[in-house]
């Protein structure tokens, strides 16, 4: 028999970030698997959440009276989503999810409804977040639980220092930038090939930032001549 992720042969599509800050987005639902769809958008910094739902988590109640996001307690109306940039479904209603996903169809708004892909134009992946890094993982909504294992390795490998890491390669490519070079002639494989990882781990950062300018010199040097 044939899945609803059988149906969708479409869902290896392109992985991307949505800025949130500004936009509107709406969530339908505020039960517990809504609740944690909410985190996860306060988390990614979007700034202007409306909750629509008959029936309220106290822990949504609780993000309302801290000005994080406005609550209407009732069920969905097409009018809603009027000016919205992204929507997250998460009720029991198929047949609500399914309305939702239709009006976002017919006004170009990107939609994800939880655990049912025949009813999503966005698919969230599985994230690991360390400061700036993000790291995210999909099984295409086949195996939700394999990406989560996975997900829980790579947390469990990028440790702090990869931030502190990350701060030293975006400072000298702004100054490779600045001095007119691109960063994309630079092979940055022979850098990590040195062991840049395990001695920012020890708390090198200055042989770090050496390591860097060499593998960069080679290329400045080059082109310099």
């Amino acid at each position: 028999m044939n899945t609803a992720i059988d149906q969708r042969p479409d869902l290896h599509g392109l992985p991307v970030v949505l800025l949130l800050a500004d936009r509107k987005v709406v969530v339908v639902g505020a039960g517990n698997i809504a609740t944690r769809k909410i985190e996860g958008l306060l988390n990614s910094g979007a700034k202007n959440i409306t909750v629509i739902a008959p029936i309220v988590s106290e822990e949504v109640f609780e993000w309302e009276k801290k000005n994080l996001l406005k609550v209407h307690v009732r069920e969905f109306i097409e009018s809603d989503l009027d000016n919205a940039y992204y929507v997250t479904t998460a009720t029991e209603k198929s047949e609500v999810n399914s309305k939702v996903f239709e009006v976002c169809e017919s006004k170009n708004i990107f939609c994800n409804s939880a655990d049912d892909p025949n009813n999503c134009s966005t698919i969230l992946m599985a994230t690991v977040r360390q400061g700036d890094i993000t790291v995210a993982i999909s099984s295409a909504g086949k195996s939700p639980a394999l990406a989560k294992w996975l997900r829980q390795h790579v947390q469990g490998e990028m440790g702090p220092e990869y931030q502190d890491l990350m701060k030293i390669l975006s400072e000298e490519r702004e100054l490779l930038r600045s001095n007119g070079f691109s960063s994309e002639d630079i092979d940055w494989s022979e850098m990590f090939a040195t062991g840049v990882v395990e001695l920012i781990k020890e708390g090198k950062s200055e042989e770090v930032r050496q390591v860097v300018r060499s593998v960069i010199s080679k290329v400045t040097e080059a082109k310099s001549e």
